[in-house]
């Protein structure tokens, strides 16, 4: 497969970046690491005149502020995320999801902003159309979808991992765009609509994560499901926050968040209720992971039935607050 051509600019600031992209019509894209965006162009998904390279434009190392909190830039390769000493002690779970993230070569490349701002994916869509899946699908442009014949919108899947170990984290992203810089929560960015899964305006770039200060009694984790492990999207993947009493027994507050099972990640709330308040048990656990499963329903996608995909939840969502818990003991 070969690249369209297209015009290359190697800009050296973000803010120059969302001039050039708020000038177009869409027939510019932005390329950062490149890992989602070089496949789409060789499928001809997307065939942009020019082609604005962030290449230039150096990522700032992780840096604390005196509240605690993590400020990232989105411009730091996941490899980055996973080791870095920053990021490992204050947002454990973050690293723990970009570690998962692809292969070693992947993660080198491929930046924290490019993993969150990724296209939703279907089986049907992400793939060469030169001689099948003629007639243009939903995200194509069309009226059709190819996995469910049937459904009367598109159906494609946002499978970013980093995605819900951020939003357990009540992280925030800022954003620069042509007017200015703005600040939003992470969960906000994610619209649950397949066709358009950001709430970017034209011109707008993901610029910085920020993360609150970690609670002296917090216990995180993430996991993630797929048959091949790293080297293929998820099936499920899933984030968990609990913020522990005095006690270390009884949960005050949590989070739980899960990706790859719809349009967007998604907080599985009335599981989080079911937790908070009350002591950490496997009763408790299986509650809440029963709840969980109740609440979401997850999109088949990628050869996966909805059968399957609620039960894998069923069981990660136990994993993870089961390795959550582990992790707080032995801190």
């Amino acid at each position: 497969m070969h690249l369209p051509k297209f015009a290359h600019v190697r800009v050296s600031s973000l803010e120059e970046a969302a001039r050039l992209i708020a000038q177009s019509d869409g027939d510019r894209c932005l390329a950062a690491g490149g890992t989602e965006l070089l496949p789409r162009l060789k499928y001809g998904l997307i065939r942009p005149q020019k082609l604005i390279s962030l290449k230039g434009v150096a990522a700032k190392a992780p840096e604390a502020a005196a509240d605690g909190s993590l400020r990232l830039d989105a411009l730091m390769t996941l490899s980055e995320a996973a080791v870095s000493p920053l990021v490992r002690e204050r947002a454990p779970i973050l690293a723990a999801a970009a570690g998962a993230v692809g292969s070693n070569e992947i993660r080198n490349m491929a930046t924290l902003g490019g993993n969150l701002c990724q296209d939703s994916r279907c089986l049907y869509y992400n793939q060469p159309h030169e001689f099948q899946f003629t007639a243009p699908c939903f995200k194509r442009g069309g009226d059709c979808c190819y996995f469910i014949p049937e459904g009367k919108k598109c159906w494609a899947v946002f499978m970013a991992d980093t995605a819900p170990a951020l939003i357990c984290l009540k992280a925030e992203v800022e954003i620069i765009g042509p007017a200015g810089r703005r600040i939003m929560p992470l969960e906000a960015l994610y619209g649950n609509d397949s066709l358009r899964p950001l709430a970017l305006a034209s011109g707008e770039i993901l610029s910085r994560v920020l993360i609150p200060p970690r609670s002296g009694r917090s216990a995180q984790a993430f996991t993630k499901f797929s048959w091949r492990r790293g080297f293929e999207f998820s099936a499920v993947s899933v984030a968990a926050v609990l913020e522990m009493e005095q006690n270390c027994l009884t949960c005050a507050k949590a989070r739980i968040a899960a990706g790859s099972v719809a349009a967007a990640p998604l907080r599985a709330v009335n599981a989080e209720t079911v937790l908070a308040g009350g002591r950490l048990s496997d009763k408790t656990i299986t509650a809440a992971a029963d709840q969980a499963a109740a609440d979401i329903r997850p999109l088949p996608h990628h050869g996966y039935s909805r059968a399957y995909l609620t039960e894998c939840l069923r069981v990660q969502v136990r994993r993870v607050l089961h390795a959550a818990i582990r992790s707080f003991m032995q801190t």
